[in-house]
């Protein structure tokens, strides 16, 4: 099932539950003729419509876009991932003395460092991360108990937990993020640093937000926020940074609650602010957070709320290559892709789609809601440029 296109996913689950294209349609307040499109494929739902349909049929709406469930272990694209999460069942009485080398903080806040850049700047990040993780998983946790926990040892481990979740949500694994997120607040609390714990509360919104809890993201979010309030007025860029992040990530999550006017009163208030104080080009936790970052949730707020319009002339005023993050980048291509595909703008689909695929086309392997887009954009290919949305299908893995 994790290789299914959404539409086809949706189709299972409605017939395993035993209702009609009408009954799922009435209570998710669309068409029955648009779930039929949806179902068949020649139409790709907006997130605010698949999540209404995932609620209809009682699944979450991560089961629609064809998460790995968690005894997918093996694959032909993401094998590492076994190895990925056997590590993270390490533990100090029946692992880490495994070892022969013990592990030093310097090494090992080099090599996090190193894949945490990988990450965001790599065109090849899934392979050189991956390929890194289970390693650094157990080498980080053996340093951690052999230092008897120290603070430094414990900022090592939050930052790994962490870039895990991020890369293990983008490589299908989204049902460990939960387990992810709370080992890098837990880890953060121990290194008693509060801008650390800050940003791990910045994670923990994350995972909630990917688990379906907009109401709980929210929540966690602006009280991450609300806490860093009273050191604004002396705070350094590195404060801004964080805090300008949780408002972005409450922003969406109001937006998800059904509330785009509270998202776009914290963009524009509270979160362009901090970013006027930070400035582009600054990399504080790996959150590339600055004023066209605060461009790009301003763009991804409009396409969730669906309007649309608004959406494809803000994007229009958004300057990507200023931020260094390629994962950033794509992020916003992939927003614009879905607010023409809603326009049913197929041309500036394929554009917006092969651009990120030229920055990080190992995205185009695993995150399935991609390709559930390519895969749409192609059954319903005019013949003028059909035979390029299928050569691209076929170069990811689509089509023989």
């Amino acid at each position: 099932m994790p290789d299914m296109p959404t539409g086809q996913l949706i189709r299972l689950y409605r017939i395993d539950r035993k209702k009609s294209t009408v009954n799922v349609a009435t209570h998710a307040g669309i068409t029955a003729r648009y779930l039929e499109m949806i179902e068949a494929g020649t139409k790709t739902p907006s997130l605010p419509v698949l999540r209404k349909i995932a609620k209809v049929l009682g699944v979450r709406t991560s089961a629609l876009i064809g998460e790995a469930p968690s005894e997918d272990h093996e694959g032909q694209v993401n094998p590492r991932l076994a190895e990925i999460e056997r590590a993270l069942f390490t533990y100090p009485s029946f692992v880490l003395s495994g070892r022969e080398v013990e592990p030093e903080l310097s090494d090992a806040a080099a090599r996090i460092e190193a894949a945490g850049d990988a990450w965001f700047t790599s065109s090849d990040a899934y392979t050189e991360v991956l390929s890194v993780l289970a390693d650094l998983i157990v080498d980080t946790e053996r340093l951690v108990h052999e230092s008897g926990r120290s603070p430094e040892s414990c900022t090592q481990a939050y930052k790994l937990y962490r870039l895990a979740r991020g890369v293990l949500k983008h490589a299908g694994r989204i049902d460990l993020g939960t387990m992810l997120a709370d080992r890098t607040m837990r880890y953060a609390e121990e290194s008693e640093d509060p801008l650390t714990i800050a940003a791990a509360t910045w994670t923990v919104g994350q995972a909630i937000l990917s688990d379906d809890m907009p109401h709980g993201a929210l929540d966690v979010a602006m009280m991450g926020a609300e806490k860093l309030e009273p050191l604004l007025p002396d705070g350094t860029p590195e404060l801004f940074s964080i805090y300008g992040a949780l408002i972005q990530c409450s922003a969406i999550a109001a937006t998800r609650n059904g509330d785009p006017y509270r998202a776009r009163e914290l963009l524009r208030g509270p979160a362009s602010k901090a970013a006027q104080r930070v400035g582009d080009g600054k990399n504080y936790h790996h959150m590339f957070f600055g004023p066209t970052n605060v461009g790009i949730h301003t763009v991804a707020v409009e396409v969730e709320a669906g309007d649309i319009s608004d959406a494809v002339r803000l994007a229009d005023t958004v300057d990507i290559n200023k931020v260094a993050s390629l994962e950033r980048r794509c992020a916003f291509l992939y927003h614009v892709a879905r607010a023409y595909d809603h326009k049913g703008n197929d041309t500036a689909v394929l554009v917006h789609l092969k651009m990120a695929e030229k920055l990080r086309p190992q995205d185009f392997l695993y995150k399935r809601d991609v390709r559930s887009m390519v895969s749409t954009l192609a059954k319903r290919a005019r013949p003028s440029y059909a035979a390029e949305v299928r050569e691209f299908a076929s170069r990811i893995g689509l089509l023989n």
